[in-house]
């Protein structure tokens, strides 16, 4: 019996280490500015939130594999958790960068900058790259004939 982590287990460990850091950091709150209006929300709420998101990509998978007996395309499982889970390391290397970096102003605007640029560009990848390959990957491999896993 082979004992490999597979992609699902990446996506539960990751949603286990989203969920405990909302639990610990649960008195700060995630600014986002969209035109005039700002939306202010708390940061078990964004945990919680990416918590959900991550145990559905790992369920997703998991039901094809375990449930299904079916196989998801190998390389587009790759692309799709690269993005997932090294925007989540990623991010919090910002964030840590820009919390502890040289410069521990709160108003530093190129922290704020970077954190904001970053936020998009990885929201961007998220929702117009990694999910569509994901459904691509679940639905091709739902109607592959099946394979021996």
């Amino acid at each position: 019996m082979k004992n490999k982590i597979k992609v699902y287990h990446l996506f539960w460990a990751v949603a286990i280490i989203v969920l405990l850091i909302g639990l610990i950091l649960n008195d700060g709150t995630v600014d986002i500015n969209v035109h005039d209006t700002y939306f202010v929300i708390s940061y078990r709420i964004v945990s919680f939130a990416l918590f959900l998101f991550y145990i559905l990509n790992g369920l997703g998978y998991w039901s094809l594999i375990k449930i299904l007996k079916r196989r998801p395309i190998k390389p587009l499982t790759i692309i799709h958790s690269v993005i997932l889970i090294g925007s989540f390391i990623t991010y919090w290397i910002i964030i840590a960068y820009t919390k502890y970096s040289v410069k521990n102003d709160p108003l530093d605007l190129y922290n704020y900058q970077l954190q904001n640029i970053f936020s998009s560009v990885t929201a961007f990848l998220i929702v117009f790259v990694a999910e569509p390959i994901y459904i691509v990957n679940l639905l091709v491999g739902l109607f592959r004939k099946k394979s021996k896993i």
